[in-house]
């Protein structure tokens, strides 16, 4: 059988549309992970985390977060007159499913140790939001866990 270049064109196609019909299937097969299940709700809040990070920029070193023990984090907010109230968030980008959510709760002296041992160790991101006398503050900072 002789090849002529009809038969070159139609053999280039048809590799073609088998490589790219086998990327779509791996494609399709693979799990997708956003970084948060409500990014759309999220996102209209970006102008009240804007002015929670400026005023958390606003404190300076009287804000501290730091691995205080090998297995522990340790964080230090100002306190001013009214309660503080918030949450803690230890954000995984590797792995969304290994978040965790702890209730911010310090005390007297503005200070929450947080036990991480059951955590993996790598690349965590620690995000804080609280508020403290009616005010909002947010704030994150990147961790690596031995």
């Amino acid at each position: 059988m002789k090849w002529n270049w009809g038969v070159g064109v139609a053999a280039s196609y048809i590799v073609f549309a088998a490589a790219t019909s086998g990327f779509v299937v791996f494609a399709m097969s693979r799990p997708v992970s956003l970084v948060r299940a409500d990014y759309y709700a999220e996102s209209l809040r970006e102008d009240q985390d804007m002015a929670a990070r400026a005023r958390a920029q606003q404190l300076g070193s009287a804000l501290s977060i730091s691995i205080s023990q090998p297995k522990a984090i340790s964080i230090t907010v100002p306190r001013d007159s009214g309660p503080i109230g918030g949450t803690v968030t230890l954000y995984r980008a590797s792995d969304p499913a290994a978040d965790r959510t702890f209730t911010f709760a310090p005390d007297d002296r503005g200070t929450q140790v947080f036990d991480v041992a059951a955590l993996r160790r790598g690349h965590w991101i620690v995000q804080l939001k609280w508020t403290d006398g009616g005010r909002e503050y947010y704030v994150d900072q990147a961790i690596v866990l031995p």
